[in-house]
């Protein structure tokens, strides 16, 4: 694993790995655009000191990324900064077929302190692959099963290290109901049916990019819209959308997925980024949150499929 830590510029991860590959294999690999979709995403890039750097996403909207090279010194060091973070790249022969690697990736958010090191943890694994000759095209900003549990691992090491972010933990509730997946994802994605246990939506489609919104009321009577806008549609698997309020700041996201369990469907219920709300506002407050969804997923949606079952 790499190891985490606080900088006056943010957090930063600093992952240090022998490959059995030469450096001037390594170098390629991580330089070359070629080589770089092997393991990471097709990325465009000038190789020179104040290049154009750009990341392609591999989602259903195909997300671009950008940034710039900011040292190139073949084969040793290489810098670039994607957004507003930065990834320095030292490699040292350590014979023939030898390379120490040692990347660091900094100036990151709170909010990224254990997504981001899990990211590249995850793409120096892929690196391997694609070094003893693997040409497989991964996801890269899609749904990735193979990233949760290295998240997780990350969360737990990080979260105790600095326990000041678990502020940042999204809520995660999950209940099996006794239903198909086509069953319950008719009961998320179908306004008739959501208004009957979730919310009552005016217009509703699983399709990214769809938008929608949503009067709500909080604990003293206070009226709120939520804004949301659909981000990753998989039928009868998963569906993602932004989750915000008119007039106040901060976005989160919501994510339905469903998991067969024995003759039913779980339902993991995640909602992130909470933290980015107003802290001073109690219907903002990460207890009310878990409340509410609890309380939908765990009481509401089972119940509503158990109504129809016996229809």
């Amino acid at each position: 694993m790499g190891m985490v830590t606080r900088e006056k510029d943010g957090f930063r991860v600093r992952f240090e790995r022998v490959f059995a590959h030469s450096i001037d294999k390594v170098w390629e690999a991580i330089t070359n655009p070629e080589k770089l979709k092997y393991w990471f995403t097709d990325i465009d890039l000038e190789l020179k000191p104040g290049g154009k750097l750009t990341v392609h996403f591999r989602d259903e909207a195909k997300t671009a990324s950008y940034g710039k090279i900011i040292v190139v010194e073949k084969p040793n060091r290489f810098v670039w900064m994607w957004e507003t973070e930065q990834a320095e790249w030292e490699l040292s022969s350590e014979g023939p077929d030898k390379c120490r690697v040692v990347l660091t990736y900094s100036k990151l958010d709170e909010k990224f302190a254990e997504k981001a090191p899990a990211g590249f943890h995850l793409l120096l694994d892929r690196l391997v692959l694609a070094l003893d000759g693997s040409k497989e095209i991964f996801p890269f900003g899609t749904d990735i099963p193979e990233f949760e549990p290295i998240r997780e691992e990350y969360e737990r090491v990080v979260f105790k290290q600095f326990p000041e972010l678990e502020r940042l933990k999204p809520i995660v509730v999950e209940k099996t109901v006794n239903a198909s997946a086509d069953r319950v994802w008719k009961a998320i994605t179908d306004k008739e049916q959501m208004k009957q246990w979730y919310f009552d939506l005016s217009e509703f489609k699983p399709e990214v990019g769809f938008e929608f919104s949503f009067p709500g009321q909080g604990h003293k009577g206070e009226k709120y819209i939520h804004l949301c806008k659909v981000t990753e549609v998989i039928p009868n698997q998963k569906l993602s959308y932004t989750w915000k309020y008119e007039g106040y700041p901060g976005e989160s996201v919501v994510t339905f997925e469903l998991f067969p369990d024995g003759k039913g469907t779980k339902v993991k219920l995640t909602h992130d980024g909470l933290a980015s709300f107003p802290s001073d506002n109690s219907d903002f407050a990460k207890s009310s949150f878990n409340q509410g969804w609890t309380e939908l997923i765990g009481k509401s949606l089972p119940n509503f499929i158990d109504r129809n079952n016996k229809v």
